[in-house]
């Protein structure tokens, strides 16, 4: 029995990672089995198909390929019957059950794996990053923020941050306090800065509300409507001081409806 080295290519529309790791995984069955993996990646044309199987002319081995169209799988079928070449469809068998058992059609769209995850992975490193630089935290290193929001204490600066990072959006959130000037780092990144203003009589009831669960911060003017309307006063002064802060009004909106407004102005 020859045991030295084999070579399994991997032919793929996309990265080739889905088809790599299944297939690293079976080879733990073979204990002492001498594998190289090769990987042939974005074949998703006629001419790059006929480029692999060249290459296999050269090199020979077993052909493991995921591709999700279906033209392309029975071409890369058709091929490596006439060339007896050992194959594996991975993809063909499951998608086609798929789409009997959904009665759906396929998209036939590679990369969809490698984008769902990438998707992901940016969506924890956003809320890690948002966490980490919530109410004023880790201040210096705000600047990598994709948003800057700032405002006055109990405004909803914090729910509002953790539904744009669940977007893949990484948010500093820093607070405005009355006649206190707010850190440097909103003055060099302004276009980042969105500041959260409020009608006064709706955040006078939810500091209210907020000093019955969690206790009195024991500030100043707190609760006093007069002196809550001054802090709003002093939001609209530094925005419009050259700042070029964008002011937005979440009085009577939801998350939902602020993060996408705010999405939107990101995107221009």
């Amino acid at each position: 029995m020859n045991m030295g080295k084999k070579i399994v290519w991997i032919v793929s529309d996309g990265t080739g990672r889905t088809a790599s790791q299944l297939i690293k995984a079976a080879s733990y069955q073979f204990e002492g089995a001498d594998i190289e993996y090769r990987i042939m990646k974005e074949v998703t044309t006629d001419k790059k198909i006929f480029e692999v199987i060249d290459r296999l002319k050269e090199e020979s081995g077993m052909v493991v390929y995921t591709l999700v169209s279906k033209a392309n799988r029975r071409l890369m079928h058709r091929l490596m019957v006439e060339n007896h070449i050992l194959s594996v469809d991975l993809f063909g068998p499951l998608i086609s059950t798929m789409e009997k058992f959904l009665q759906k059609v396929p998209r036939e769209l590679p990369g969809l794996t490698y984008k769902m995850n990438r998707d992901y992975f940016r969506m924890v490193d956003a809320v890690e990053f948002t966490i980490k630089h919530d109410d004023g935290a880790s201040v210096q290193t705000a600047q990598n923020a994709d948003i800057i929001l700032v405002g006055p204490s109990r405004v909803g600066k914090t729910p509002l941050s953790v539904y744009l990072a669940y977007s893949g959006w990484k948010i500093a959130n820093i607070p405005i306090i009355k006649n206190i000037e707010p850190p440097e780092i909103v003055n060099k990144n302004p276009l980042k800065v969105f500041c959260l203003i409020i009608d006064p009589v709706l955040l006078q009831k939810r500091r209210i509300d907020r000093i019955k669960k969690l206790g009195d911060p024991k500030v100043d003017g707190y609760t006093d409507v007069k002196s809550i309307a001054e802090e709003m006063e002093y939001c609209k002064k530094l925005a419009d001081y050259g700042k070029k802060w964008v002011l937005i009004d979440v009085s009577y909106r939801t998350v939902e409806d602020l993060a996408k407004e705010i999405i939107q102005l990101v995107s221009l």
